[in-house]
């Protein structure tokens, strides 16, 4: 399958740029599925509704445009606007309305019940088996689903159908996952040299960066954040991939400002989680304490919207003192999601409440596409350790070290010590 998806991202002639927003008439849901200005998008949108309000497929665009504003501001309170919009879609167009199923998909995704968006893609599907946008939403659920062939079956289509951003960016993670970074790399320089509007090259930009720091080439990720926030200021996961380099790069005072920046603009779980391991690997453990109290009620604002925050708040429980709640969480997690993180999650929420037999077998499977994660290897040689396989644990956390020094302002230092402590044995 890599060896295709190269042949779909070499060989396309043509290919056009990814294109803004129509200026009249009805905005295509296509039109505003990617990560471009979506304020522009929804105020024309709004306009046009103003005009006409029996327009279904001007509705199931704006609740699209919606649930990509929430993931753009980080206010979740757009997804139950964008949960009224699409049903307001369906009362005006009952019957063969694609656009506001795959809008509802998408709306099912970003709150993570991935089993109820692929349920919604296929229903769309069966209306319009060529909608680009749709097989995205279903490659996605695919995807957190642990159902890879078939992800990467409709990846193909989708990149056969549509080449350009979001089809590249997504062709991109594929190879990712299966642990060619090369092509995982090239599949995204072609998003970036495509990209139409500076959101969308910000956008490919930041994960560009993603994958140079996810192997541990820190100055090449920093110049690709850098070069993201340049291109696009509002686009803050930019800011993100400089804070965390500069905190790797031990730029103590440049990292503690870029991630208030980013805390201050965006408070996603996430973000402040890293933040928050950061200030403790400074030895600055109130300050840390204090980025707790906002984690919890950041999960108390995403729930009230519908969020299922079962995976996050495993892997983050699972290291910050809450064990049992952790396994609670990955366990629900992992019964509906069987994605190779998850999994990661759940082994190592196993392995901190004392089942390490039963962990290291949902670690070793977690790593079953080749996937190169640091992370995921540092859980493995964790658990190996701590079931006396010296020499495999040995292996793991070198191999974790290697793939990426800095993944983690806690857990890369333990590796380390870890490791320093099986060699002299």
């Amino acid at each position: 399958m890599a060896t295709v998806l190269v042949a779909a991202v070499v060989g396309i002639p043509g290919e056009s740029p990814s294109q803004p927003p129509a200026a009249g008439g009805s905005v295509s849901a296509a039109a505003v599925a990617g990560p471009g200005n979506m304020t522009d998008a929804i105020t024309k949108l709004q306009d046009r509704l103003r005009r006409v309000p029996g327009d279904a497929q001007s509705w199931a665009s704006l609740g699209i445009a919606y649930v990509q504003q929430a993931r753009v501001s980080g206010d979740p309170s757009y997804y139950n606007k964008a949960a009224g919009v699409f049903r307001r879609s369906l009362e005006e167009q009952p019957e063969a309305n694609g656009p506001a199923l795959t809008g509802q998909a998408s709306l099912a995704a970003a709150r993570h019940y991935f089993g109820r968006s692929l349920q919604l893609t296929r229903q769309a599907q069966r209306i319009n088996a060529y909608d680009s946008v749709n097989l995205g939403v279903m490659v996605d659920a695919l995807i957190e689903l642990g159902r890879y062939p078939r992800a990467f079956r409709e990846l193909q289509r989708m990149v056969d159908l549509k080449p350009g951003v979001p089809s590249y960016t997504r062709v991109s993670y594929g190879f990712e996952l299966r642990g060619d970074l090369e092509g995982a790399t090239y599949a995204m320089r072609r998003a970036v040299d495509i990209a139409y509007s500076p959101e969308d090259k910000a956008f490919a930009l930041y994960q560009l960066g993603e994958l140079a720091w996810n192997s541990g080439r820190l100055d090449e990720a920093a110049r690709l954040y850098e070069q993201g926030q340049q291109t696009a200021p509002s686009y803050v996961p930019n800011l993100y991939g400089l804070a965390k380099t500069a905190a790797a790069s031990g730029q103590t005072q440049t990292a503690l400002e870029r991630y208030r920046e980013l805390i201050g603009r965006l408070p996603q779980p996430q973000y402040v989680i890293e933040y928050s391991d950061y200030l403790t690997s400074l030895g600055r453990g109130e300050e840390a304490a204090q980025q707790s109290d906002l984690i919890d009620a950041q999960e108390q604002i995403l729930r009230a919207a519908g969020v299922n925050l079962d995976f996050e708040l495993a892997l983050y429980d699972a290291s910050h003192g809450r064990e049992k709640e952790s396994l609670v969480q990955a366990r629900q997690a992992w019964a509906s999601r069987k994605g190779v993180f998850v999994e990661d999650a759940y082994a190592w929420a196993l392995h901190v409440n004392g089942y390490d037999r039963q962990a290291l077998r949902h670690a070793v499977h977690s790593q079953r596409l080749g996937t190169q994660s640091a992370l995921l290897a540092f859980h493995r040689g964790m658990i190996q350790h701590s079931l006396g396989m010296t020499k495999a644990a040995r292996a793991s956390l070198l191999r974790a070290l290697e793939v990426n020094p800095h993944f983690s302002p806690l857990f890369a230092p333990e590796a380390q010590r870890t490791l320093d402590q099986l060699r002299s044995r």
